[in-house]
């Protein structure tokens, strides 16, 4: 006997399932009838052809003759904007890819699930991919490995993960992680493929259930299917579910408002000078919905003039800045020796140019031979626990987080000696703000380790961290209007130094892989071995730290008047002394150059002509083990990856390396109520071994050996480092006033409520 109600994943039977099974080509064949397609587009029902036929037939196999290009990836995201949510901006941007950086990736990708078994790290390789959150990428990688991967569709999270309920899904890599792991237990007790359980969710979550007959499973089976094969599938082998952190998403939350119509593009016209246009990503800018036309509106309503105004000033003065910050180079770039940080005549003039140029370097911040010794107690952590190590040709960061040299180097006198240093010049100006730089916290962020060079692959030229379109959010940063005397037209008044305007904002709408959600006053390297000015892995800066931020948040503001899209524009001054005659646009477009949900901010030669990157764009100075590197958390930089004829040819001594260099990620991080809330999570992560909060989840390195813990904190750093990881409560009585008495009981009570009756 059927039943008309959807069996569950826990409980189906192999009978019912291959019944609903059968039903899918017939289930497709009556959407792809009811879809309207344009001349020349192919069918959902031909596309699904390809999905389930072509594409598992030439990339399914352990051993395909064949490697995916950028076309078989286009091909496949087509199927999936046909068989269920349409993105309109999403296949313009899969198509910005350089085809070489597809390829790569997406055989990286295979080759590490093959190899881990562990599906939703191999997702998080494959959303590098402009374009790509878990979602598609999880297509890529089923395309792949049919037998054991599941696409991350709404039908298949639904059935497998929400009982049957359509509840609201974030596309995040911890969704994924529980779908895989939801899916495994069917395939296993079923011994069935995972993509057949995709194609079960998708009957029973597309069509209402009714009674199963003999005649329905007497229906062909769809091509790729159990009945279809020559033998009965194995089944699956108990795989670990890795809840990493959330990956890109190109759409609004969930919490949004409805997505309006698209509307068009804008044509950029006369883009900048010839020796501009190079090394963006994708040149063109990407619309986003029309909803952020609307955030653009609504930003400076009011204020047409005066931003207007502000845009000619801002054009008028910044070749002059640019001209100065080019011919000094590298020297715009102030420098001190620990030991002088705490000399007032050698700390003042130093942080004065670290407040006007946002970059600056503390030398021998440790000892270089305690630097060099980190290096190689990392390395040894690495090749001892090789289940966390990327492949050794990769650029990526190496997803530690708690290895000996990263916990010493958090809880050093001197590392946090210089974080208060430089933080002391960051002022807020409202009453009673809830943050002091006077007790940093740590941040447990990742570390790069020497690696093999590998050719460049195209990416963005320059970028920025702390999120991109949140920066125009009202929920973002505007939450805290941190940047409200730009918008307002008074871009001259804008303090990027100003703390309390940064506390209440959201950086991360969007929970972007690694994305970080605390304040960070500035972000910085560790050197644990020396990194050349011109050499791999190396930093480049734009140290204008007010102009160039008012920049890029003005820009998409206005266009070139010469551009056929901005006939309705009205030019509001005289053009810049250049000759670029640019206009304010009205109405706005919901473009925000080199800004997309989910990424780090995109700052290019070609939708940001006037910041002139070839020049404003400085070479860090050479760092040496112990030097630490430190910028302010809007600043535009780069990591430089030199070309074949830029690289040298030099064998690697004790003392150089040919690839990229060994460096700890370490921001200067305040004391604030978000940050201590953090701090809170962090320290469980690292008590329990597992990868920072911002992170994800997943068992990380708790099964490493040679992991430290609580003892080797306080070896390192005695009670500040302590505190540093919240391991040890600050003593309210080191405040300086009762300001930051309050800062620090508020910490205490969300530290250790037990001491403070606050359970």
């Amino acid at each position: 006997m059927g039943s008309t109600a959807a069996p569950s994943p826990d409980t189906i039977s192999d009978s019912e399932f291959h019944d609903i099974l059968a039903k899918y080509p017939a289930c497709v064949a009556d959407i792809s009838a009811a879809k309207r397609v344009k001349p020349g587009q192919e069918t959902l029902a031909s596309l699904d052809q390809y999905r389930y036929g072509a594409a598992l037939a030439t990339f399914g196999s352990e051993t395909p003759n064949v490697l995916m290009e950028l076309d078989d990836v286009r091909k496949l995201v087509e199927w999936k904007l046909q068989h269920g949510k349409f993105r309109p901006t999403l296949m313009k941007l899969v198509s910005s890819n350089e085809p070489g950086f597809v390829r790569e990736t997406v055989q990286e990708a295979v080759a590490h699930y093959r190899t881990k078994s562990n599906a939703s790290t191999a997702v998080q390789i494959l959303t590098q991919l402009k374009g790509i959150g878990p979602a598609t990428a999880s297509l890529l990688l089923a395309t792949h490995n049919p037998n054991h991967v599941i696409f991350f569709a709404d039908e298949a999270f639904h059935w497998l993960c929400c009982g049957g309920s359509k509840s609201p899904i974030k596309y995040n890599l911890k969704e994924y992680a529980e779908l895989d792991k939801r899916v495994q237990a069917v395939t296993k007790r079923l011994g069935v493929k995972a993509v057949d359980v995709e194609r079960v969710a998708f009957v029973l979550m597309r069509q209402p259930m009714t009674k199963t007959t003999a005649s329905d499973s007497a229906q062909n089976p769809p091509t790729g299917s159990v009945a279809d094969s020559t033998s009965q599938t194995q089944p699956a082998a108990k795989r670990k579910a890795s809840a990493l952190a959330d990956a890109p998403v190109l759409e609004a939350p969930v919490r949004r408002s409805k997505r309006g119509k698209q509307a068009s593009m804008v044509d950029l016209g006369s883009r900048a000078k010839k020796a501009e246009t190079h090394s963006s990503a994708h040149s063109d800018p990407i619309q986003l919905t029309s909803r952020f036309a609307a955030l653009k509106e609504g930003l400076i309503s009011g204020e047409d003039l005066a931003v207007n105004n502000s845009w000619q000033r801002l054009l008028r003065q910044l070749p002059g800045e640019i001209d100065q910050v080019s011919s000094l180079g590298s020297a715009a770039i102030p420098t001190i020796s620990f030991e002088d940080t705490t000399d007032p005549t050698q700390a003042e003039p130093f942080l004065e140019q670290l407040h006007r140029r946002g970059v600056g370097i503390v030398r021998g911040v440790v000892p270089k031979d305690t630097a060099l010794a980190w290096s190689q107690e990392a390395a040894e952590y690495v090749e001892q626990n090789t289940a966390t190590s990327f492949p050794p040709t990769s650029a990526r960061p190496h997803d530690i987080f708690w290895s000996p040299a990263q916990v010493k180097a958090r809880a050093h006198s001197n590392i946090i000696a210089t974080q208060k240093f430089v933080m002391s010049i960051w002022k807020s100006t409202a009453d009673n703000a809830s943050v002091t730089p006077r007790f940093p916290i740590s941040y447990a962020d990742r570390m790069s380790l020497s690696t093999a060079w590998r050719a460049p692959q195209r990416g963005p030229y320059a970028h920025i961290d702390g999120g991109s379109v949140e920066r125009w959010e009202p929920d973002g940063y505007g939450r805290a209007g941190t940047y409200k005397d730009i918008f307002c037209g008074r871009w001259e008044e804008y303090d990027p130094w100003e703390s309390s305007s940064r506390l209440g904002v959201t950086s991360d709408l969007y929970h972007r892989a690694g994305a970080c959600s605390i304040f960070r006053m500035f972000q910085g390297w560790l050197a644990l071995e020396p990194i050349t000015s011109s050499g791999p892995g190396s930093v480049r800066v734009c140290p204008l730290p007010r102009l160039a931020t008012a920049y890029f948040l003005l820009r998409p503001f206005f266009s070139p008047a010469s551009s056929p899209s901005t006939a309705t524009s009205t030019t509001l001054a005289p053009p810049p002394p250049n000759g670029d005659q640019w206009a304010f646009n009205h109405p706005q477009n919901s473009i925000l150059h080199g800004a997309l949900p989910s990424y780090a901010q995109e700052i290019s030669p070609t939708l940001h002509p006037h910041l002139q990157l070839d020049c404003s764009m400085i070479a860090v100075p050479d760092l040496e083990p112990g030097d630490y590197l430190v910028w302010h958390p809007d600043l535009i930089h780069s990591i430089h990856t030199p070309t074949d004829n830029e690289h040298p040819a030099t064998t690697p001594t004790p003392m150089t390396t040919t690839g990229t260099p060994t460096y700890i990620y370490l921001p200067a991080t305040p004391l604030t109520q978000t940050n201590a809330l953090y701090l809170a999570r962090q320290r469980k992560t690292f008590l329990l071994g597992h990868p920072g909060p911002d992170f994800g989840g997943g068992r990380g390195e708790s099964g490493h050996g040679g992991r430290p813990g609580v003892q080797d904190v306080n070896d390192a750093g005695g009670d500040d480092g302590l505190r540093a990881m919240g391991l040890l409560p600050w003593d309210e009585e080191e405040a300086d006033g009762d300001e930051e008495r309050a800062v620090l009981a508020m910490a205490n009570g969300i530290l250790f409520p037990d001491l403070y009756d606050m359970l």
